[in-house]
């Protein structure tokens, strides 16, 4: 037998883990397809590392529960862009400035 640990064979209660794809994942946790492929893809604390995804025909599949987790203690970064947006605001600066 592999690795155990690394396997989602089963959860604490003796059942198969829900397995979910980045689609599904994306539906739950309501962002975008691609907002969740990029967070996968990238950053570092994502529980589930690329290698360990199940694919099954074109889909990858990935345990339901520690993405859940992730996603629940995640502390959204907005990008420069929404920063400098919040700046204008607060200084009373126009868009068109």
């Amino acid at each position: 037998m592999g690795n155990v640990e690394n396997e989602p064979n089963a959860t604490e209660e003796g059942r198969a883990p829900e397995m979910v794809t980045l689609a599904e994942i994306a539906r739950r946790v309501e962002l975008s397809k691609q907002r969740v492929q990029q967070l996968a893809h990238r950053d570092p604390d994502f529980p589930i590392p690329k290698e360990q995804w199940q694919k099954v025909g074109r889909y990858y599949f990935l345990p339901w529960e520690p993405v859940k987790a992730y996603f629940e203690a995640r502390n959204p970064q907005h990008g420069v862009h929404f920063a400098k947006r919040e700046e204008r605001r607060q200084t009373g600066e126009s868009a068109d400035s």
